[in-house]
């Protein structure tokens, strides 16, 4: 008991004296002042400025909302200018195939334009199909060509309204016609896909530019020497020719329609 009876003294003797410096401390130093600088003044400023952190807060919502109305302003001009890229393609698409048309028509009352609507047939590379046929007065045989003058073959098939046209430039099928600036008649024989070959004697001076035209039809170009092969030991040249224009990009052909006999008996 005599034990715990003088530890609870102690104890007691030491917070009066805590307590006795607490008071002379109160009374004599400024630490009400310090402990005001240290938690009151903080929490004063912050409450003087409220109104600042409200209207910051408030400026980062405005310039937020700002940011995705310009972002969605943007995206609608991105979109609106795609669509007018679309259409501007579309225009110049069919400005370039009215153009066409009329270089094909232009000069000739016979030359029905068709629309190209197949590249090659069941296989076939170098055939057409056009959506012009027994309707416009086409027939088999009918020349078929493109824009300045060059001619591609013929309408091997008639349908209402269609027709199918072969390439001379299909496998094995040959064609008459003069070479210039030669002036000589060769055979071409088609090898697909647009190409033509001729076999030309080794004194004839054949360059590539060189222009093959067609001898059933003058003034018909049918294609151009691409490439001239010569060996010295071979009596014979390989000419490589093709058409003028790629085939797989034609849109538009033009049909000779044989003209209407207006004879009398």
């Amino acid at each position: 008991m005599s034990y715990r009876y003088d530890k609870a003294k102690k104890n007691r003797t030491r917070w009066y004296v805590m307590g006795s410096m607490l008071l002379v401390l109160a009374f004599f130093t400024p630490i009400y002042r310090w402990v005001f600088d240290i938690v009151e003044k903080p929490l004063e400023r912050t409450w003087q400025h409220q109104g600042e952190i409200f209207i910051g807060g408030e400026n980062f919502f405005e310039t937020w909302y700002g940011k995705q109305k310009i972002l969605e302003e943007n995206r609608n001009l991105k979109s609106e200018v795609t669509r007018l890229e679309i259409d501007n393609l579309r225009t110049r698409y069919l400005s370039e195939q009215l153009e066409e048309t009329y270089r094909i028509t232009s000069d000739d009352d016979f030359l029905v334009p068709a629309q190209v609507l197949k590249h090659g047939v069941l296989g076939a590379g170098d055939t057409l199909i056009v959506n012009q046929g027994t309707n416009q007065g086409i027939t088999v045989g009918s020349q078929v060509v493109v824009y300045d003058n060059v001619l591609i073959g013929f309408v091997d098939d008639v349908y209402d309204t269609t027709s199918r046209v072969v390439l001379y430039s299909q496998s094995n099928h040959t064609i008459e016609g003069v070479l210039f600036p030669h002036n000589v008649q060769l055979t071409a024989e088609g090898y697909g896909h647009g190409g033509f070959f001729i076999e030309a004697p080794r004194e004839i001076e054949v360059e590539a530019g060189d222009v093959f035209y067609s001898l059933a039809h003058p003034g018909r170009i049918i294609a151009i020497v691409r490439e001239v092969v010569f060996d010295p030991r071979d009596p014979f040249k390989k000419v490589y020719l093709s058409y003028p224009v790629n085939m797989n990009e034609v849109q538009v052909v033009g049909i000779k329609k044989q003209p209407i006999s207006t004879h009398v008996e």
